[in-house]
């Protein structure tokens, strides 16, 4: 039996080098969905891109880093402690769910319709940020929403704080809501091969040219090494969408 798996590129639109390769890994065929970071430079080249080749249902790629006082590469303007305290302010998390219900609402303008949502540097992995994406998420009828069971790890920041009965409740939340979420998430190309519960995302940051980093990925991903694990492994790449419409049928109890 084929094992589902969703190689989701993010960060669609923020350069050049990073469009060219992500639609070089959709045409290969060895990246099967994308994020759109609607207000990047390039987004607006990716939207068009998109609608051309038939991908009107994709990821939404929420940047909320400006509210956090987050930037590259690594500066953070406020101690974890002072961020966790602004948390706790309702109008700081109205100015945050406000600006991401701008963002949706963007990229539903540019003709496209949010498969799934996830946030730039996994900032929905704190538990405040994600129960006010959940209430957008219920608004507009997303059906499907990024979430690690094991937490969030950032090469260049320290972790997302990890409280195994928060994150328990945020699937309460998603199941609650019959919203979506893969049950394994592993970010990197090279970590194919340690999945081990499926559906599953791997989260891949792929570039043709740019950032050294983001080339490796890229070569990760169309190398033949890739391509036999999916094979040895069994894999079969899917998107959202796919895994939505399945999830439904399943649920519906038709065949």
């Amino acid at each position: 039996m084929k094992h589902s798996v969703v190689v989701n590129a993010d960060d669609l639109g923020l350069s050049r080098e990073i469009n060219e390769g992500i639609f070089a890994g959709l045409a290969q065929g060895v990246i099967s969905d994308a994020s759109v970071l609607i207000d990047a430079p390039h987004a607006l080249d990716a939207v068009e891109r998109l609608r051309e080749k038939g991908f009107g249902s994709v990821g939404l790629h929420i940047l909320l880093d400006g509210h956090l006082g987050w930037s590259s590469p690594g500066r953070e303007r406020f101690s974890r402690m002072e961020l966790l305290e602004l948390f706790q302010d309702p109008a700081f998390l109205a100015r945050c769910r406000g600006d991401a219900r701008r963002q949706i609402e963007k990229f539903m303008a540019r003709g496209l319709t949010p498969s799934h949502i996830d946030t730039h540097h996994h900032v929905h992995g704190f538990y405040p940020l994600f129960f006010e994406l959940m209430a957008l998420v219920k608004e507009y009828r997303i059906p499907a929403v990024r979430h690690s069971r094991t937490g969030y790890t950032l090469t260049t920041r320290e972790p997302i704080p990890f409280d195994p009965v928060l994150y328990r409740q945020m699937e309460e939340r998603m199941e609650g809501e019959g919203v979506f979420f893969c049950r394994t998430m592993a970010e990197g190309a090279g970590r194919i091969g340690e999945i081990a519960a499926f559906p599953a995302e791997l989260v891949v940051h792929p570039s043709r040219g740019g950032d050294p980093w983001r080339e490796r990925e890229m070569a990760t991903l169309t190398s033949e090494t890739f391509m036999h694990m999916l094979e040895e492994l069994d894999i079969r790449l899917v998107s959202f969408r796919d895994l939505v419409g399945m999830d439904r049928v399943s649920r519906s109890g038709s065949f």
